[in-house]
């Protein structure tokens, strides 16, 4: 499943965005980007999972889940990082964007569009349910609340889930408290 997502040329264009935006041009070794990140964040997010699971009830799909949010939770991004979010898109933008909701809306596409990746998530046993689930962990702050719970891929028994994906208060959302 992750190998076909990363197969994708969606999120094989995360080779050419830059972690540091234009950080790159001051420093020419800061040559990291969101590729290796996505993949990196991956990669934790099955440890966590593993490490979580010694206490709590976890299933492989909600396993797989975690990692398919870490794997795509900047593939919204776009050219220079964080400086496109804050600088350009907002002067441009009628609606309101941020790189976590486009994150949601590439992998919605890509599962749309890429029948092998659709086909590896039904064969492993996801549902639209835990579709709804992994767009939650990417875009968590929309669904934050002290009143209720607005979360739909997870009942509140589940919430550990969200609480060790989602950073802090004024921090970006899921999967940065990993590194």
């Amino acid at each position: 499943v992750l190998v076909g997502i990363i197969d994708t040329p969606e999120f094989q264009r995360l080779r050419n965005i830059k972690q540091t935006g234009v950080v790159y041009y001051v420093y020419p070794g800061a040559t990291h980007n969101r590729f290796e990140h996505c993949i990196g964040v991956c990669h934790l997010a099955g440890q966590m999972v593993d490490k979580l699971s010694a206490q709590r009830e976890i299933t492989p799909v909600e396993k797989l889940c975690v990692q398919i949010a870490g794997l795509v939770h900047d593939i919204g991004h776009g050219p220079f990082s964080h400086l496109f979010d804050d600088c350009f898109i907002q002067e441009i933008c009628e609606t309101e964007w941020s790189h976590e909701l486009q994150s949601c809306r590439v992998f919605d596409h890509i599962v749309e569009t890429h029948e092998k990746v659709s086909s590896s998530l039904t064969a492993a046993g996801l549902t639209d349910i835990d579709l709804v689930f992994i767009k939650e962990l990417i875009n968590a702050k929309e669904y934050k609340s002290e009143d209720s719970w607005l979360f739909k891929g997870r009942p509140r028994d589940k919430s550990f889930l969200y609480e060790k994906t989602v950073c802090a208060p004024g921090r970006d959302t899921s999967f940065h408290c990993l590194f």
